[in-house]
């Protein structure tokens, strides 16, 4: 009855010896889940959704939560030969149907009343077209992406993707994870970077995750941090940049254990990471992945590092810079090129699934990622953005990113996000900036912000058109929803300051 994914977990807890070892610490409750008991937990599950009639090849919603049952319903899951569909449990029923409508989801598995609970989804479903309904052996699992295009995908990948992506981001050539380690993520189950940090890399190598059915904002991150003993922090760079604001401001000291703080989700300003450095003497290790990918590509280790970058191509991936016209760009030389981010890799699926169908992902057997970078001179990847990352007014070509980062510095800046709208049929720069209530009138802030901005951008980059707004909108793991910026500034223009 068992998959391959429970046979091989539960096997290499007992041979490299962290079976009565911490998986799972409850943080709500304390209570504390060994590696073993997962597994045994796993097993048991496993028979109950085999009586509430879930069998192989059903596609499963899977809406449990960052709690201590997460792991095992996920491998129970999979040890039936299920294909669990991962959606977060706390967005809106009708988003979830819509989520759970993109496949024929035939069962639903949530967590409510301190309880797992199983629902029959829709009797009526058909049967998935052939080469979408999956057998046992196949042991799939669908991730959604983020979300910043507004446009629902979701990817699959395989049990056997699992091995490949600990080895190629927690191996001994990148964080080198191991049993004794303590981890705490700010990204969650249903987020691919936190699928890998919470899930993929306690159940190959032995180590532990803090689990919190909230979100952590900066304050609960370092609580969490010091009072576990944690070894490894999992963030994004927009909740590290408050992390070093709360860490300044505060005079936190550094947690005792802690030996590395990751990031990923989206380019990771230098200054944020110098003064996280700094301050707690802990490398801040930048990577970058995707869904389609499964886990990073790119990443940096504790001794294998390219400081300033998204890190060395992983074990078993290649990746290209490719120009405008498609054609690869040299890996090295005197002048950085920025081209087209482009990778291929054995985890990578040939298609996704959307609202509006099959969308295919390779050509030619590679994915654009739709990142923008270039090669640095110790051979690490810079990305300087996204597709659309990218801002064009007055026909220059811009990046959003690194405009938004010289904005954060300046003091008084909480969060921003800048675009190009039409104004007067003119597409003009224009910043939209949360700003700290003591600042004062937003008007003298913003004439403060483009004199500092002018010592340090070029002046077609300094923005023309300034909004005082309440929040930035971002997905849950920090990433800026650019589709929803133009609403956020049409609210806001009674606000706006040339």
């Amino acid at each position: 009855m068992f998959s391959n994914t429970s046979i091989l977990a539960a096997r290499l807890a007992e041979e490299g010896g962290w079976a009565d070892t911490a998986a799972v610490i409850d943080e709500q409750t304390g209570e504390i889940h060994r590696h073993r008991e997962i597994h045994a937990r796993a097993r048991q599950l496993a028979d109950e959704f085999l009586d509430h009639g879930i069998g192989p090849g059903d596609h499963v919603g899977f809406l449990v939560g960052d709690r201590p049952e997460w792991m095992p319903a996920f491998l129970a899951v999979h040890a039936i030969g299920a294909v669990p569909l991962v959606v977060n449990p706390d967005l809106a029923a009708h988003v979830q149907s819509r989520m759970l409508g993109i496949l024929p989801t035939r069962f639903v598995i949530s967590y409510r009343d301190d309880a797992l609970h199983i629902e029959g989804r829709n009797s009526r479903i058909p049967a998935a077209p052939h080469g979408h309904r999956d057998g046992p052996t196949a042991s799939r699992y669908y991730l959604y992406s983020s979300g910043t295009t507004g446009i629902p995908k979701t990817v699959a990948h395989t049990s056997a993707d699992l091995s490949f992506f600990h080895e190629a981001v927690g191996g001994k050539n990148g964080l080198d994870i191991r049993a004794t380690d303590t981890i705490v993520s700010l990204s969650q189950y249903y987020f691919t970077y936190g699928f890998n940090n919470q899930f993929v890399y306690p159940l190959f190598s032995g180590a532990s995750v803090v689990l919190n059915r909230q979100r952590r904002n900066e304050e609960t991150f370092v609580d969490s941090l010091h009072r576990y003993g944690a070894t490894l922090a999992f963030s994004v760079p927009s909740a590290l940049a408050k992390l070093a604001d709360h860490i300044e401001s505060s005079a936190v000291e550094r947690p005792a254990a802690l030996r590395a703080i990751v990031s990923a989700g989206e380019p990771l300003p230098d200054a944020v990471a110098d003064r996280l450095e700094d301050r707690w003497q802990v490398p801040v290790l930048n990577q970058i992945g995707s869904t389609e990918v499964g886990n990073a590509f790119c990443a940096n280790g504790v001794t294998r590092r390219a400081a300033g970058t998204a890190g060395f191509v992983c074990p078993g991936y290649a990746v290209q810079l490719r120009s405008d016209s498609g054609h690869p760009l040299p890996t090295a030389g005197s002048e950085q090129k920025v081209g087209a981010v482009w990778v291929t890799g054995p985890t990578i699926p040939s298609h996704a699934v959307t609202v509006n169908g099959t969308k295919e992902l390779l050509v030619n057997g590679w994915l654009e990622t739709k990142d923008f970078g270039y090669w640095a001179d110790n051979g690490g990847l810079v990305v300087v953005g996204r597709t659309d990352d990218f801002v064009h007014a007055g026909g220059i070509s811009m990046s959003a990113v690194e405009i938004e980062s010289a904005i954060r510095s300046c003091a008084g800046v909480e969060d921003c996000a800048v675009l190009a709208p039409l104004v007067d049929g003119v597409s003009t720069l224009s910043a939209l900036v949360v700003m700290n209530p003591s600042t004062g009138e937003p008007e003298e802030s913003f004439a403060a912000l483009r004199a500092q901005l002018r010592r340090h951008l070029d002046p077609f980059r300094v923005p023309k058109q300034w909004t005082p707004v309440s929040e930035i909108p971002r997905t849950g793991s920090g990433k800026i929803m650019r589709h929803k910026l133009s609403s956020v500034l049409d609210n806001g223009k009674h606000g706006m300051v040339r």
